[in-house]
């Protein structure tokens, strides 16, 4: 397989507001455009969820992230369209220049009569703990029990299509959610291992060093400060002390990164998640949330030096037109020229019977699309 792992086309089904969603064309940078409540955050978190396919706690942090605790099933029931839990949940993506194909079918389940055992290992993880990075997880207490019979639970069911004579991996386990905490199940974790590393960054992601401690330990700090010399070109050195960042721009002592106001401090988080580890794919949500405009052409020049650099595949989602305006902008100018063809925007409509649908711009046609506002077709 390659190692870029990107996304060429992604079909998603019978996922929160969208019974079915195709993108096609797939390239290193994506702009998701539309109007609130279309569906792009979806879109990201459809991703998410495919990318970390045997991390089964992924479906509670997305949730968390929406502002709403799982205390029940009927909280993770919010994933199906139009709360019909008993049409399941399909995400499928096709890698770009391979034949490999990746599938997460999620359904309702119950559990049968009695007591059923666990089926592999069973990990319990609060609410609370922070989860940015799909590998990731917090401090795991392991137990066996038994499932209550009659409890319903979400049943994953992912598959990893790879070219001949390759044979196909598979994973599938259950999340259950019970009083004292989370219950998950694996009956097979053969395609585990195929889950692609990515990182999602909420439209209010609240500020910690924890991303750019990262940066710095794995030494990657010189990488993240020439990325954000793009933004403040007066940045010389960055470090922590404790919990706070704090960045030297020439003065008489270095000042935390916070004094720079929430865009900078977006910014730093934003690449350093980039950067961090071996990222594939990164998903920002919302992505001019706390900038000024004049910040946003310099981030986007240092997520299109992400993707050729280290390879990371960027998707952003925005309601904004001058974002694209932005983007037009930065790729305009002759140092940005070959991200052109790697470039798209997906505008995302809801049509006259209800049904969110996908229009793709490429570089050529943004003239088109800024001229023509959001209802573009």
């Amino acid at each position: 397989m390659e190692e870029r792992r990107h996304f060429e086309k992604l079909t998603i089904s019978r996922f929160r507001g969208l019974s079915r969603l195709e993108m096609d064309g797939l390239g290193d940078f994506n702009v998701i455009l539309g109007a609130n409540d279309v569906g792009k955050t979806s879109v990201l978190e459809a991703i998410f969820l495919l990318t970390g396919f045997a991390n089964l706690h992924l479906p509670v942090r997305v949730t968390n992230w929406r502002n709403v605790i799982v205390q029940d099933f009927e909280s993770l029931a919010l994933f199906f369209n139009e709360l019909d839990t008993e049409a399941p949940i399909e995400i499928d993506a096709l890698s770009g220049g391979t034949t490999e194909r990746l599938t997460l079918v999620i359904a309702a389940h119950t559990s049968g009569a009695g007591l059923e055992p666990q089926r592999g290992s069973q990990e319990s993880v609060s609410n609370g703990d922070k989860l940015n990075v799909n590998g990731a997880r917090g401090t795991a207490d392991r137990s066996t029990s038994w499932i209550p019979s009659g409890r319903r639970a979400l049943l994953y069911k992912a598959t990893v299509q790879r070219a001949p004579p390759a044979e196909p991996l598979s994973f599938s386990g259950t999340l259950t959610v019970r009083e004292s905490g989370l219950e998950v199940a694996v009956d097979s974790r053969s395609g585990a291992d195929e889950m692609i590393s990515s990182a999602f960054v909420p439209p209010k992601y609240e500020y910690n060093s924890d991303s750019i401690s990262e940066v710095l330990v794995n030494k990657k700090k010189d990488i993240l400060i020439d990325y954000l010399r793009l933004i403040n070109p007066r940045i010389e050195d960055i470090a922590i002390s404790g919990n706070v960042v704090h960045v030297d721009i020439g003065l008489r002592k270095m000042m935390p990164l916070n004094m720079f106001g929430s865009g900078m401090m977006r910014a730093a988080v934003i690449l350093a998640f980039g950067i961090a580890g071996d990222q594939k794919i990164l998903l920002i949500d919302e992505i001019e949330n706390g900038l000024h405009y004049r910040a946003i052409p310099p981030l986007l020049q240092a997520l299109m030096k992400l993707t050729s650099d280290r390879g990371v595949q960027v998707y952003v989602t925005t309601h904004r037109l001058g974002i694209l305006s932005a983007l037009q902008q930065v790729l305009g100018q002759d140092d940005f020229a070959r991200y052109r063809s790697k470039t798209n925007c997906y505008a995302l409509q809801t049509d006259k019977a209800g049904q969110v649908r996908s229009y793709r711009y490429e570089y050529s046609q943004f003239d088109h699309c800024l001229a023509h506002g959001i209802e573009i077709r």
